[in-house]
């Protein structure tokens, strides 16, 4: 038995033994058939409401792989295999023929849960998927006969991994037959039009003398990405039939390149593939080009022994140069290199994730289960380095860039384990800043000819606040000064209308760009009237866009203000101030310093001023924001749809930014607000939702109440309400919130993404239908602000400039829980114990401290210097 056929009966007898232990599979289970198993596995059963998904690949190429069976991939804009649509025919399909019983034709059974053919499954047939970290399986077993497993996954250099595993484990020879479908694009498209096809061929090669019985399959596309830029796109598929020492033969084996060869005729599709019914293609071409669909096909005829197994294997890969597709098409493929390679990434995954890890136990909630909780802070973690690192194009529409705001809060949760990735993203986002501070909405990266891609130019105002509070979170974290230091480039703007821009030759340090973004942000006031900082486009909540329009002709932008923005912006000025102070030419800052402080104090005497309104009951509201002039509020008492509003991000970032904790003379307010702002998913975005044509407000009156940014619980700003919370030293409302969004609690038993990451929203409208479903999972900004509410708050390390706090919210549904970092060369381990003894101690390596009482969060906690970080290692005991 080879080594993959051992892994998945290890797998199956894993899986069989947890679906008999119903104690063990409800101690587990998720939603939607969905199920943690060990070793970070995750198992989902066929289900047809709510789809789980996982990303493989590696520096930025992402291959989608669903439960559902469908594939795709992508590297920015160029598809390897492109995305399908609900219910579409799949890109990618294996299938196993059964003969029937006293006649000439077989039994097609799909190995993976698509395509649908319902009609051809045998009475008692299994299906399930596995993902794990570094590859997902596909288990289909006929009961009493074969056992097929599908591994997939993707090697470090791109080159997508299908290995097949049958296992004979009756008691009889096995006839059957096995069939790969590969439609391959190569294409930098999003959409697949009707003139591909024109430009793309696929070739099945013979068997060179070292492959064995299987030959290759050598594709080729070309492209024309303008008038003066022709690629050629090569694509190579290797394959490799093993047998167990006298397993079985291969009997017959045929080829076909062209798609309506393998479906059957134009009519027909993978559903109703009538060669698989025949168990021929019949006389089929090995070329197609031009006037079909160039596919990948293959039949293989086997007959395998009982108790025995084999392995098929198929190694798609992309090349560059035609001649080095050719080359590499007569190699041979060693089953073994593959098996390695799976093991390498096994390995290098948990080297990855070795530097943040997190173990509760003894829940004090029966809502949060340990066995549940513990491997999902291991996928938020993943889910947040693939937001840290992506490359665009994750959801495949012409403006999935590369997001500012996205990839640098992102990386304020990636860099607490992965410094110097994070480094190198932050390096290579600045670079996509104007020399007078502004950052570009969103960025792509350019074409492997150099060309610049397109650029999203929209003047949202807080990009550049998340750039400096990252950067600020970095420094403190790593002690990295020389980042300051480093030299950055910059892109100008040379046709806002057509987002067109240009790199500078000029470059600057990472410091004089964080110089320049606090400058723009701050040029950027409401000098007229508030001083608080405008809305422009928008800010971090894209739906709510209307602030910023004017009716002048000769202006871009009103006077429209955003609440959250000012407040990110007040902040800002404090980062900048602390940076400036710790770093650089003292005399060269001072004037910096001066000016930051100075509009410090302006932007909190404009916030007390017109953010909060009060109305004839003395009763007070953090505003979201205003129109031009002033002529309308947001999160009044009084909307434009005469209704009253709260607003959660304002009431959030009052908090966050610091301005509470100077004079805390809000915090009823926000509390209050937070109350009614709450729902059966957690806090809304706004409550109440705006109705369609509330004048002023933009896009967000689009969207159905209780759905997105609309009235739902819009989980990336609940977060930041639940991070005030416990800043508030409302730990137990905090972890009430928590439990509410987080996606394996028993309130979310149906979910219409993968129920192992974090959603990116609850929509609840029962009236329409709608009762917990969410828009996407994955690419959300909701996992690194759960991630750092977690880190900062939760479990308490909170790093400053000259050292860091170990604070663990003075509430918490865990009696014990271990919490290690790696801090700078130190590995920090926060061992806590609830032994309701009413104080809270501290130890630090075996040493009795005494901690410092913080009155805003009601906990003690403990200073460490970063002096003491010298250690190798750090042990801090906290018992409450």
């Amino acid at each position: 038995m080879n080594n993959l056929t051992k892994k998945i009966v290890t797998l199956v007898s894993e899986v069989e033994g947890w679906l008999k232990d119903d104690a063990k599979a409800s101690q587990t289970a998720l939603s939607e058939k969905v199920y943690f198993l060990s070793n970070d596995a995750v198992l989902a059963l066929p289900h047809d409401f709510g789809e789980s998904r996982y990303p493989y690949g590696h520096d930025g190429f992402n291959f989608w792989v669903h439960a559902s069976g469908y594939m795709h991939g992508n590297e920015g804009l160029f598809s390897t295999f492109l995305r399908n649509s609900e219910g579409q025919e799949p890109r990618v399909a294996f299938f196993i023929g059964l003969p029937v019983e006293g006649s000439n034709s077989f039994q097609p059974i799909p190995l993976l849960p698509v395509p649908i053919m319902a009609q051809t499954e045998p009475v008692g047939l299994r299906r399930y998927t596995v993902f794990t970290p570094t590859a997902a399986y596909f288990i289909t077993d006929l009961p009493g006969r074969l056992r097929c497993g599908l591994r997939v996954f993707v090697q470090p250099d791109k080159t997508l991994t299908f290995s097949l595993s049958v296992h004979n484990y009756s008691d009889t020879i096995e006839h059957f037959f096995l069939s790969s479908y590969l439609n391959p694009y190569l294409r930098n498209q999003i959409y697949e039009s009707d003139e591909d096809v024109w430009f793309k061929t696929v070739e099945a090669l013979p068997a060179s003398q070292d492959q064995g019985d299987l030959g290759s399959f050598l594709v080729t596309v070309h492209e024309d990405k303008d008038r003066h830029s022709s690629i050629t796109h090569t694509g190579v598929l290797r394959r490799s039939l093993t047998f167990d020492a006298d397993g079985g033969i291969l009997s017959r084996q045929e080829a076909v390149a062209a798609r309506r060869h393998y479906v059957g005729g134009q009519r027909s599709n993978l559903s109703t593939v009538m060669p698989l019914y025949a168990g021929t293609f019949g006389e089929s071409p090995k070329l197609c080009t031009f006037i079909d669909n160039a596919i990948i096909g293959d039949l293989l005829h086997i007959k395998l022994e009982a108790q025995k197994s084999l392995r098929l294997d198929l190694l798609f890969s992309r090349h560059s140069q035609p001649s080095e597709g050719r080359t590499m098409a007569s190699n041979p493929l060693v089953y073994k290199e593959i098996d390695d390679a799976n093991e390498h990434l096994e390995v290098s995954d948990q080297a990855q994730h070795a530097g943040l890890t997190l173990q509760v136990d003894k829940s004090q909630d029966s809502r949060l289960n340990p066995q549940l909780f513990n491997p999902f802070f291991k996928y938020l973690k993943r889910q947040v380095a693939f937001c840290s690192l992506i490359k665009g194009y994750i959801q495949l529409s012409p403006n999935s860039l590369i997001g500012i705001r996205d990839v640098f809060q992102a990386l304020e949760g990636f860099l607490f384990w992965q410094p110097e990735a994070a480094r190198a993203k932050m390096l290579e986002a600045l670079s996509y800043t104007t020399p007078e501070g502004r950052c570009f909405r969103q960025y792509s990266l350019p074409s492997d000819s150099g060309n610049i891609g397109p650029m999203d130019l929209r003047n949202f105002i807080d990009q550049g606040t998340w750039v400096i509070s990252t950067v600020y979170t970095y420094l403190c974290v790593t002690g990295d000064e020389s980042f300051l230091n480093v030299s950055c480039g910059y892109h100008e703007i040379t046709d806002e209308a057509a987002r067109k821009v240009a790199p500078l030759s000029h470059r600057d340090t990472v410091l004089e760009h964080l110089i320049k973004i606090m400058n723009y942000l701050l040029a950027h006031r409401d000098f007229e009237d508030t001083g608080c900082v405008r809305a422009l486009y928008g800010d971090w909540n894209d739906a709510l866009d209307g602030l910023g329009i004017t009716d002048d002709p000769d202006k871009d932008y009103g006077t429209g203000v955003s609440v959250m923005a000012t407040l990110q912006v007040y902040q800002n000025t404090q980062e900048m101030c602390t940076l400036l102070q710790n770093h650089g030419d003292a005399t060269k800052n001072a004037s910096h310093i001066k000016l930051y402080r100075e509009a410090a104090a302006s932007l909190e005497a404009g916030l007390r001023k017109w953010a909060v309104v009060s109305n004839d009951n003395g009763e007070q509201r953090i505003l979201h924001g205003w129109g031009d002039r002033r002529t309308y509020l947001v999160g009044s008492f009084n909307d434009p749809d005469a209704q009253p509003r709260d607003g959660l991000t304002s009431n959030a970032f009052w908090v966050l930014s610091g301005l509470h904790a100077r004079n805390p003379d809000m915090r009823t307010v926000i509390l209050d607000a937070f109350r009614r702002l709450d729902s059966k998913y957690g806090l809304k975005t706004f409550e109440p939702a705006f109705p369609q044509g509330t004048p002023g407000v933009g896009r967000i009156t689009k969207l159905p109440p209780g759905t997105a940014e609309n009235g739902a619980t819009y989980v990336h700003a609940t977060a930041f309400g639940i991070m005030a919370l416990f800043a508030l030293g409302e730990a137990k409302d905090a972890w009430e919130q928590l439990i509410k969004i987080l996606p394996f609690t028993p309130l979310h038993e149906k979910l219409s993404h993968s129920p192992f990451v974090m959603p990116n929203s609850y929509s609840y409208n029962p009236d329409k239908g709608i009762d917990g479903q969410s828009m996407n999972d994955w690419q959300t900004g909701s996992s690194n602000v759960v991630l750092k509410a977690l880190i900062r708050f939760a479990f308490g390390y909170e790093p400053e400039t000259k050292g860091a706090w170990i604070q663990p919210a003075g509430w918490q549904p865990f009696k014990t829980f271990t919490f290690r970092l790696c801090v700078r060369d130190c590995t920090l381990t926060i061992n806590y114990q609830d032994s309701r003894n009413g104080v809270r101690t501290f130890t630090l390596n075996g040493k009795t401290q005494q901690g410092v009482t913080d009155t805003h969060k009601g906990i003690d906690r403990l200073w460490i210097p970063y002096e003491a970080f010298k250690a190798a290692d750090l042990t801090v005991n906290v018992t409450d």
